[in-house]
């Protein structure tokens, strides 16, 4: 039996989808090559396609629903590519340049941006640049924290100690195997504050914490970034800046509120088996999200599940300095 713990917020009916499939296979625009030009085709394409009108509604709505109330939106029967190639594990990420001749998921993921009003970021360190990144097992970081593992990702926001973190993580899964216990695992931040005791929350609005940056940033190496800050984990009140197993106390009292968080968050959790066309938005600084795995029957299968994601702020002006100079959403770091 598929977990699907999360409730569905919308679902995108068989035509409207095969309709959006086929509008988005004919864009040609390579938005790894050209990330702007697709994204003016995929602004053409909201503007003016009826087979996006319910969604829009939708999504109208949604605005108005309070985020840390309700922080995931998870969508199904989204538009993905008809025809998606088989990628190694040694560089996916290469392969994928090569081989992907079609660009539904990604123009899917933009046509969320553009319809929520958000703005796709990407960073300099993380696949060189690319907005649209995969979620897809890499040999050699099989065992990381990152997009790139093969096994587990423990509760975290996205760069949770980057000096620009994200507002929304959006998943869509392309291809993944029913007999495989593989779950992404979701906790809201309202959740975990309602059931901590006021001594833990005190500690945790302190500044006795370390996290170090992200393997991926860490790893990219095209910009230095040095030792991370250390932080509090409970900052304005609602927001958590927390990686469990990576964060560390600096106090003993630090390190009791660590633990007693991290157990809280596999208290209140909540687990997708996502399937090909299920969609998450994730508010990345009211809630925390990971990857857990059960049973694994087909091994093959396991290396070649791939959902592609991005991540986006609300407004781009708040970050501004940090863009790599003549972008309008690169992040130099």
């Amino acid at each position: 039996m598929t977990c699907r713990e999360l409730p569905v917020d919308f679902s995108f009916t068989d035509t409207e989808r095969s309709a959006l499939v086929r509008r988005l296979e004919s864009i040609r625009v390579n938005p790894y090559k050209a990330y702007e030009a697709f994204r003016h085709e995929i602004c053409m394409l909201v503007a003016s396609d009826p087979h996006v009108a319910r969604f829009r509604d939708f999504m109208e709505a949604r605005r108005r629903v309070s985020a840390y109330e309700r922080p995931f939106v998870f969508v199904e029967n989204c538009p993905i590519d008809s025809v998606l190639p088989e990628l190694g594990n040694v560089d996916p990420v290469a392969d994928k340049h090569a081989k992907k001749r079609s660009f539904v998921a990604e123009g899917f993921l933009q046509l969320h941006a553009d319809v929520a009003g958000e703005h796709p970021i990407s960073y300099l360190n993380v696949n060189d640049g690319d907005v649209f990144q995969d979620i897809f097992p890499k040999a050699s970081l099989s065992d990381s924290q990152s997009q790139k593992a093969l096994g587990p990702i423990h509760f975290h926001k996205d760069l949770a100690n980057h000096f620009v973190r994200p507002d929304l993580v959006n998943i869509l899964s392309l291809r993944s195997c029913d007999d495989n216990e593989i779950w992404t695992t979701f906790v809201a931040n309202r959740d975990v504050l309602a059931a901590l005791d006021r001594n833990t929350l005190a500690v945790l609005r302190e500044g006795a914490f370390y996290t170090p940056f992200d393997d991926l940033s860490m790893m990219g190496g095209n910009v230095a970034l040095g030792r991370a800050a250390d932080h509090a984990v409970l900052t304005r009140e609602v927001e958590l800046r927390f990686f469990e197993k990576r964060t560390e106390g600096l106090t003993d009292s630090a390190s009791r509120a660590v633990q007693r968080l991290t157990e809280t968050l596999h208290a209140v959790k909540r687990r997708v088996q996502m399937r090909p066309g299920d969609f998450v938005s994730i508010a990345n600084n009211l809630s925390l999200h990971g990857k857990e795995i059960g049973t694994v029957r087909n091994e093959a299968a396991q290396r070649q599940r791939w959902s592609i994601k991005t991540v986006n702020v609300h407004a781009i002006a708040p970050h501004v300095p940090h863009l790599v100079p003549g972008s309008s959403y690169l992040i130099n770091g």
